[in-house]
C-alpha cells in the first residue's frame, strides 16, 4: 500500500506518527524547496535518511561539525572515486573520524535532516510499505517521538526567531565580543563566519548550515546586543509555518499549465545557450510541482547538456583555475553567495573537480558557476 499527499494536509508531525503508531516499515519520500528526503522506517522506528540536499551529505555534515577539514574531505572523496567504499568506512580508515563517533553523527545528521521538513511549510510526500535501499544500512533505530517533539519545538523557535533574525540578504556584524567558549563546533563555526561583509545565506554556505541552525546561534547575540544586523530586502527564500487548510485554491487548480510552460521556456532557454536561466526555471517548476515526472526528465536531461556544453569549453575537472583579476577588482564586484564560495577556494592548486568535491552545493550549479567566471574573464585554467 502506499500513501500519498500534501504536508498542508498531513503535517510532518502527524505523518511521523502514523508511521510509528502504524509500525511501518518502508520508506517515506518528501519532496520540497526543490529538495527530495527520504526517511527509511522500520517497525515503525526510523532506520537512516537521505536527502538530495548537498549540505546534507555525510562529508558537508563532518566538515560543519567540525570533525574533518575540506583537505581531508577532498581526499576521502578521491579516494572513494577509486575504490567505491562508502565515505564514512574511508573517513575511519584513515582516523580522521572514530567508528564511534561516525555512528553518533550519522544519527545525528538523520535528525537534522528530519527536523528541517517541519520548516518546511510546501512539500508533497509519499510512503511505500515494504520498500528500504538495497545498500546495507548502519541501524540508527531512531525514536520517532522524540522527533516530533523537537521538531515541533523548533518550528516554534522559528516562529519566534525569524521576527529578530530576518532575511537571508541581511548581514550581520560583531560590534561587543562574543563569549565562544559556551558555543557548540556548529555554532562556533556559524559566528566565526560573521565578518560584516557576509549575508547570512553565504554565512549558511560557509558553515554548511541550515537557515535555522544559523539563526539559532546568532539569535541570543542579536537580542543582547552583541551582534548587529544589518536588514536586506525581502526574500522568498524564508521558510514559513505550514499554513492549516484544506481548500483547493486557484493556483493549485492552474499549477499543472504553469509547470507545462516553465518547462517549455526552460527548454528555449537551453537551446539558445542560456544555462543559468533554464536551471532556474527548471527549479521553479520543480518548487511548484515537485513530483512532476516532466519536469523531472526536463532537469535531468539539461543538466546533461549543460554538463556536456560546459566541459566542451575546457572547463574539465583535471584543470587548475586561477583568478585572474586583482583582489580590488574581486571585492568591488557583486557575486552571488554561492559563486563568491567558489571564488574562496581558488587557490591555484586545488582543480575544479577538487572545488566541486567541498562544495555544499550541487555539481551542475559548481559548473555553472566556474563557465560564468571563465566566460566573464574573471577565472582562466
Amino acid at each position: 500500500m502506499s500513501l500519498g499527499g500534501n504536508l498542508n494536509t498531513m503535517t510532518p508531525a502527524d505523518l511521523l506518527q502514523w508511521l510509528s503508531l502504524g509500525q511501518k516499515t518502508g520508506t517515506l519520500v518528501l519532496s520540497g524547496r526543490g529538495v527530495e528526503k527520504r526517511i527509511f522506517f522500520r517497525r515503525g522506528r526510523i532506520l537512516s535518511s537521505a536527502s538530495t540536499d548537498p549540505r546534507e551529505y555525510l562529508g558537508q555534515f563532518l566538515v560543519s561539525h567540525g570533525y574533518i577539514t575540506e583537505e581531508e574531505l577532498k581526499k576521502a572523496m578521491e579516494v572513494q572515486a577509486q575504490s567505491k567504499i562508502l565515505l564514512g568506512k574511508i573517513l575511519v580508515m584513515i582516523d580522521a573520524i572514530s567508528e564511534d563517533d561516525l555512528v553518533r553523527l550519522m544519527r545525528l545528521k538523520a535528525e537534522e535532516e528530519i527536523y528541517d521538513i517541519f520548516l518546511w511549510g510546501e512539500g508533497d510526500f509519499h510512503f511505500v510499505d515494504d520498500e528500504l535501499p538495497t545498500m546495507q544500512l548502519i541501524p540508527l533505530q531512531i525514536d520517532v517521538t522524540g522527533i516530533i517533539l523537537e521538531g515541533t519545538r523548533r518550528l516554534d523557535e522559528w516562529r519566534r526567531m525569524r521576527q529578530v533574525v530576518g532575511e537571508i540578504s541581511a548581514i550581520p556584524s560583531i560590534v561587543h565580543p562574543v563569549d565562544e567558549s559556551q558555543l557548540s563546533e556548529v555554532q562556533l563555526s556559524v559566528v566565526q563566519a560573521v565578518n560584516g561583509r557576509r549575508t547570512i545565506e553565504e554565512i549558511m554556505l560557509e558553515s554548511r548550515s541550515s537557515h535555522f541552525t544559523v539563526a539559532e546561534a546568532l539569535y541570543s547575540f542579536i537580542r543582547s546586543g552583541a551582534i548587529h544586523l544589518e536588514a536586506g530586502e525581502p526574500s522568498a527564500a524564508m521558510p514559513q509555518p505550514t499554513p492549516p487548510t484544506g481548500v483547493r485554491t486557484l493556483q493549485e487548480d492552474e499549477s499543472e499549465d504553469e509547470v507545462a510552460a516553465m518547462v517549455a521556456r526552460a527548454q528555449a532557454k537551453l537551446q539558445i545557450n542560456e544555462y543559468e536561466k533554464a536551471l532556474r526555471l527548471l527549479k521553479a517548476a520543480q518548487n511548484l510541482d515537485p513530483n512532476s515526472a516532466i519536469v523531472k526528465n526536463a532537469m535531468k536531461g539539461a543538466e546533461t547538456v549543460i554538463a556536456s556544453e560546459v566541459k566542451k569549453a575546457g572547463i574539465l575537472e583535471s584543470k587548475v583555475p586561477k583568478i585572474c583579476k586583482s583582489f580590488e577588482e574581486i571585492t568591488s564586484m557583486n557575486f552571488t553567495p554561492n559563486e563568491g564560495f567558489i571564488l574562496s577556494r581558488i587557490n591555484g592548486v586545488w582543480d575544479f573537480g577538487s572545488i566541486m568535491k567541498i562544495s555544499p552545493m550541487r555539481e551542475i550549479d559548481a559548473l555553472l558557476i566556474f563557465h560564468k567566471l571563465y566566460k566573464d574573464e574573471i577565472i582562466t585554467f
